[in-house]
């Protein structure tokens, strides 16, 4: 993987306070979170694509990605799937230092209520 990539997937690592367990899946990063919640991480540097999932029970809970496909919203092709279906526009840039950090955040206000 992308050493940029590594070290932000690092960054959230120790700083987020809920992660319970980490594995290298070679193509991506699996983070394991409390109540049975996982982070799901991948970015290709080259095509400059990524989509990060928090997924609990094998469903998408929350969903950022930048591929193509939602022209229509602001900050296009950045966007953000919803557990119920929608997809809004996302803050999230394609840059994963500043993008793991905004998703850490997310996830741990998510995480907190």
């Amino acid at each position: 993987m992308v050493a940029s990539f590594d070290r932000a997937v690092a960054r959230l690592i120790s700083t987020c306070r809920y992660v319970t367990a980490v594995h290298d899946l070679e193509t991506k990063w699996r983070i394991e979170l409390i109540n049975g919640y996982i982070l799901d991480l991948w970015f290709n540097e080259s095509l400059g694509k990524y989509s990060y999932a928090l997924i609990k029970e094998n469903k998408r809970v929350l969903g950022w990605d930048n591929a193509p496909h939602h022209p229509h919203l602001a900050n296009f092709p950045h966007h953000l799937h919803l557990a119920d279906g929608r997809i809004e526009p996302s803050s999230l840039s394609g840059n994963p230092s500043d993008d793991l950090e905004q998703i850490c955040k997310i996830i741990e206000t998510w995480l907190s209520t």
